[in-house]
């Protein structure tokens, strides 16, 4: 065979391949439009970046041993997943524009059944005709998928009426880039949950998050006896003990969680507080202006260094102003013992003059200003544009 016959076959072999390539993409493309359309069923968000992730590492192994590099199998299936995402993305725009929804993915602490997720799902049903919901297993994810334009809202709870602000919270809305666009209150109903009915001093060990346990403390403290473990969320604690199917166990979650996981109500509204309220902030991406004919809340963080007096200077500006302030925190700064970081409501527009003004006065005698963010008060929020 000549050396122009051999390189024909070659050639040929090369084009053969490529083709099957293409028909490969072109099935692929299929399942991936299926997978959208369950997920839009499901209320599913369509990007998982972390499977992209774990799925790349597997390919990127796969490739090393058949001599392929990093590099090479990086690019190629970069290209395809965001070619696949946005075969995605225009189907679920499609299937809302024929269906006249208004969209809004949200990510929260999860799994499904937490006061996260009721407080998005609340928020939804009264702002959105449809949602998709991420669950996260941890607040600096939750955050993140918002800024990693995986979800366009963050959920967080902020201050619970029991046991006051969320450390945690605060610490992240110091450091993230996103904005407050909305809040709402939430009725927290704390429940005893356990897979069958049994008296309470049958159970051994009570699961939920650090949180249920502080703002039902008093109850509690009536059975020294049961050993207590801290989960990730409420809704973690009832997919374990659901999961577990030991009867000496229980949970500290929602009445709602409890239909989610099939579990049985031992006792409820066990909170310190008759009236057990936990106030939800949302996050996005971009602030929002606020007519000024809607009661607004400005909030931000401030701190003032160690210069003595400043906080007092600062909450005489206000006085001065007449602007009412609704919340003030402190937390002491991370690594300096001897400063404080302050977190402040103002019930003003952040576009008036008046609070422009206001600020102009409040940067002169502090360290550091940040918004986090203006929005209406109460739970009548916009969409963001």
């Amino acid at each position: 065979m000549t050396a122009k016959n051999s390189l024909l076959v070659l050639r040929n072999e090369i084009n053969n391949i490529d083709e099957k390539i293409v028909t490969l993409l072109a099935k692929r493309k299929d399942l991936v439009l299926k997978i959208a359309m369950s997920k839009i069923e499901n209320n599913q968000p369509i990007r998982d970046i972390e499977r992209e992730r774990k799925i790349l590492r597997k390919l990127i192994v796969l490739g090393k041993k058949k001599y392929l590099t990093p590099e090479y199998i990086t690019q190629l299936f970069q290209l395809i997943i965001e070619e696949s995402v946005l075969n995605q993305e225009k189907l679920l725009k499609k299937f809302c524009s024929d269906n006249k929804l208004t969209l809004a993915s949200f990510s929260f602490l999860g799994p499904k059944g937490s006061y996260s997720h009721i407080a998005a799902s609340e928020y939804a049903d009264r702002n959105f005709k449809t949602c998709i919901i991420k669950e996260c297993s941890t607040f600096e994810e939750v955050i993140a998928s918002v800024e990693n334009n995986e979800s366009d809202y963050a959920i967080l709870p902020i201050e619970n009426t029991c046991s006051g602000y969320i450390n945690e919270v605060f610490d992240i809305l110091k450091k993230t880039n996103l904005f407050i666009v909305g809040e709402i209150n939430i009725f927290i109903n704390h429940c005893l949950l356990a897979i069958k009915k049994i008296a309470l001093d049958e159970i051994k060990t009570v699961y939920s998050h650090p949180q249920p346990f502080q703002q039902c403390s008093n109850f509690i403290k009536k059975f020294p006896q049961w050993k207590i473990k801290y989960t990730k969320s409420t809704a973690d604690a009832m997919e374990k003990i659901s999961k577990y199917n030991d009867i000496h166990n229980a949970a500290l979650g929602s009445e709602i969680g409890s239909k989610i996981y099939g579990l049985n109500i031992l006792s409820k509204n066990l909170a310190n507080q008759e009236k057990n309220i936990t106030r939800f902030i949302l996050l996005n991406r971009k602030p929002i202006k606020i007519s000024e004919k809607i009661p607004t809340k400005t909030t931000l963080i401030f701190s003032t260094g160690q210069e003595s007096g400043a906080l007092s200077k600062v909450l005489l500006i206000l006085q001065e102003k007449k602007l009412i302030m609704k919340k003030l925190t402190s937390q002491t700064i991370y690594k300096n013992p001897w400063e404080e970081m302050f977190y402040i409501d103002i019930q003003v527009n952040l576009s008036s003059e008046l609070m422009q003004k206001t600020l102009k006065e409040i940067q002169k005698i502090t360290k550091f200003v940040k918004i986090l963010g203006c929005y209406p008060s109460e739970n009548v929020i916009p969409m963001v544009s």
